[in-house]
Parts: C-alpha cells; structure tokens; sequence
C-alpha cells in the first residue's frame, strides 16, 4: 500500500500527495534565485550594467557563462572583457537574457521524458522555449500589457515542468504518445499543471506566472481563468502549427490560420488583422532554435 501525505499548499482542495512524487519534486533541480531578481529588474523603467552586476554577481556559473560568450569569437572584441558590466555591455540584453534562462534552467535541461512524445534528446526544452518565445512576443504585440514580457518567456518555459515528475510514473511499455490530464493524475495523484505549480511555489516564482501556468489548460469557459493563462494556451496553439519539439529540422513554413481561434485574441484584445505581423515576429524569435539547445 503506498503511504501518502497532505502538503500544506496555499490553494485549497489539493489532494494527498504521494510520498514518491514528493521526493522527486525535492530531487528536481531547482532555478538559480537569480531567476526572480533578474524578473524584478527588467520590470523597471531604467536600469544600468551595474544594477546587472549586483544580480549576476550572486551566481558563479552565470558569471563564468556570461564572460566566456563575452570573450567569445562571436563578438571578435580585440580586448579581454573581465568584468560583469562590460560584459553586459557588449552581449546586450536579449543575449544576457538568454544566457541567464540557459544558465538557471541547465540542471532541469538535462532530463529526459521517456514517455511523452517529444523528439528524444531535447524535444521536450525546444518545445518548451518555443512557447515561451511565442508567449513573450505576443505580449509584446498586445494594447495592454496583462503580463510583463520576461514574466510570460519563463511561464512558457516552465509551463510544462510538472511533466518531469509526471514521467516517472507513467507505464514505459506503452511508448511514446500524448498523455491526457486525466492519466498524468491516476498515475502521479496530480496532473502536470497542478504539480508545476507546488514546484513553482516552492521556487517563489511570481504568482503571475504560477496562475498562468496552473490554468493553462482551463477550458475556455473558466471566466476566471488568468490572462497570462490565455496568453499560454494561445501559444501553445500557435507553435503547435509546427510542431515544435516533436521532430527535427524545425520547419516553420506552415501557415498559421488564426480565424479559429478568433475568440482567443479578441478576449487579449488583438485584432486578427494584426496576426500576420505577430506570426512574423513568432517565426523570427524561433529561427536557430536549435542552437539553444546543442544536442549531446
């Protein structure tokens, strides 16, 4: 008989939790604390590479990645940069925010899902940064900014890590294949929305992307449903026209019919005359994907 346990969660109803799944969600390699400085900081207005400095600073391995790309042939600076501004300088911030994601996320990047129907090696994380860089640039699109930008790029990232847990108690001798909410919760007591968001809590992420991330499959009848959820669901929907994550070379030549899903950006606020300009946009930020994520 398996023995189980009640967490103390701060949403109520939660279910027992098996003692199996809460050992894994411990052993789960959890973000660098500069994740949630970092979010803060790119919320303000103005910021300098000397308020980077303070964040990055704290994190040794972010430190050394960040001035190894610095010196790197890629910027063919003729001089040696050593300090963390000058570094910051020179990459830039989209870079600098890749390189902090990369860095946060590298233990969590390493697992692999056995049962889940992604490409084997690295489906799961291209998946996974696909829709947070459609989630980023659709924010960016919107009149009003119901999520900040970076806030919406890590809901997308992490959006699917309860599936981490999940996997392991799923039966392998099926194979690889979709697995529904319903038998994600008979197998781990939990469905992967429900467990990313104790994970996400314990990593003191902002609510704003724990509700996005709990909700992301809430049907379109929950009027409560967060605004960073319908930001996720619709990109999901959109990077699912090429099926990101579940086979490579990535091939974006598909067309994205957006009139199905009208509804969903006239609730954002997006009129489907801006869409094309918006794919656009999604289909630039995921050019060279794979090269996030070299294969092993």
């Amino acid at each position: 008989m398996t023995t189980e346990t009640t967490t103390s969660l701060a949403a109520p109803g939660w279910r027992a939790v098996n003692l199996d799944v809460l050992k894994r969600i411990e052993a789960l390699p959890s973000l660098s604390t500069v994740v949630n400085e970092f979010l803060e900081l790119t919320r303000r207005e103005f910021f300098t590479a000397k308020d980077f400095e303070a964040v990055i600073s704290k994190d040794q391995a972010l430190v050394a990645r960040l001035l190894r790309v610095a010196n790197s042939a890629l910027f063919g600076n003729s001089r040696r940069i050593h300090s963390i501004p000058e570094a910051v300088v020179l990459v830039g911030l989209e870079n600098l925010k890749k390189i902090v994601f990369s860095v946060s996320t590298e233990g969590l990047t390493r697992l692999r899902l056995r049962n889940y129907n992604y490409e084997p090696s690295r489906g799961y994380w291209m998946h996974s940064t696909a829709v947070g860089l459609a989630a980023r640039a659709l924010v960016e699109m919107l009149p009003q900014k119901m999520l900040h930008g970076e806030e919406a790029f890590v809901a997308g990232l992490l959006h699917d890590v309860g599936k981490l847990i999940v996997d392991d108690f799923l039966d392998p001798t099926a194979g690889k294949r979709p697995i529904t909410l319903a038998e994600e919760a008979e197998a781990a007591g939990m469905n992967h929305a429900e467990l990313a968001e104790f994970i996400l809590q314990q990593w003191r992420l902002p609510e704003t992307i724990v509700l996005a991330i709990r909700d992301h499959h809430g049907g379109d009848e929950s009027a409560a449903m967060s605004d960073g959820a319908k930001i996720l669901q619709l990109a999901q929907i959109i990077t699912g026209t090429w099926s990101i994550g579940r086979g490579e070379p990535i091939d974006l030549s598909a067309d994205f019919d957006p009139t199905p899903h009208a509804d969903r950006f006239a609730t954002l606020g997006l009129p489907l005359g801006k869409t094309p300009q918006l794919i656009w946009d999604i289909r630039q930020s995921l050019t060279g994907l794979e090269k996030l994520y070299p294969e092993d």
